[in-house]
């Protein structure tokens, strides 16, 4: 009489590896009749090398496909243009910020905002000033990848051209190259178009005429006790006149004058006097 064997029953191993986990998906409403059902994942964000833009940061999702004959299908898509807005619209998902950065003059944007913590606010109101007369308008609207030496060059040789002094124009090309060096540390362009931006030649002014020490010592005859001062203090010491308007007696120290603040034109309130311009 043949005996049956109770079969044996097996224990799968414990799997100590990870776990695939299904995604998450969310269905996309039809946006026309006829269309196959959509599903997207969350999408995501890498840097590549191409070979006309450099590095630039890619979007990347998979969406899912249900056709006629009821196959779903995914497909890989990426985006590089207006990356943030276009993952965003196709999978509900956010991308990640600060990846909108395309212009110079949004690159200026982002540089102001990391560096300013260093300047002082005189060299904050300059350069606001000196780039959105100057520089913006020029260049802001350009593709920063578009951006190539002669355009930058061209500028600085037409300030020159028009009576700019060294100190504008040198400020000008200075904070131009950081910007773009900056752009190179985060990744955001290859290499620096102004790299190899040179200064060029500053007209010098005519001197104006000086006062004779004849018409210097007339002067001071004529001038009240006050002006007196501050005449031979601009002569003998030659300091500022944002220096000079903020003496206080206190500072005169035997035969010493302390000069350890300055009066700020463009400030109010208690920001009106602040440190001297050098130390």
């Amino acid at each position: 009489m043949a005996s049956w064997a109770k079969p044996e029953v097996r224990t799968p191993p414990e799997h100590k590896g990870p776990t695939l986990v299904q995604p998450n998906e969310r269905e996309i409403k039809r946006v026309g009749p006829g269309l196959a059902r959509v599903e997207a994942p969350e999408g995501w964000v890498k840097k590549v090398e191409r070979f006309r833009e450099g590095k630039v940061w890619v979007g990347y999702f998979h969406v899912w496909e249900t056709g006629p004959d009821g196959q779903r299908v995914r497909h890989k898509k990426e985006k590089l243009n207006e990356l943030a807005e276009y993952i965003a619209e196709q999978t509900g998902k956010l991308a990640k910020q600060g990846e909108s950065i395309s212009t110079f003059a949004e690159l200026w944007k982002a540089f102001c905002a990391v560096k300013s913590g260093q300047w002082s606010k005189k060299t904050k109101e300059n350069l606001k000033c000196l780039f959105a007369k100057h520089v913006i308008p020029q260049i802001g609207s350009q593709r920063m990848r578009d951006v190539t030496l002669t355009p930058l060059q061209l500028l600085l040789n037409k300030l020159a051209e028009d009576g700019f002094s060294k100190s504008v124009v040198g400020q000008i090309r200075t904070y131009v190259k950081s910007c773009f060096e900056y752009g190179v540390d985060e990744d955001l362009l290859s290499k620096s178009p102004a790299r190899k931006l040179v200064m060029p030649k500053i007209r010098k002014k005519p001197c104006e005429r000086f006062l004779s020490v004849e018409e210097f010592r007339a002067l001071l005859s004529d001038a009240p006790p006050r002006e007196h001062v501050i005449l031979r203090i601009f002569a003998v010491c030659g300091l500022r006149p944002a220096e000079v308007l903020v003496l206080r007696i206190e500072d005169f120290e035997g035969s010493q004058l302390r000069i350890d603040e300055a009066l700020k034109e463009r400030q109010a309130g208690e920001d009106r006097i602040g440190d001297t311009k050098t130390d």
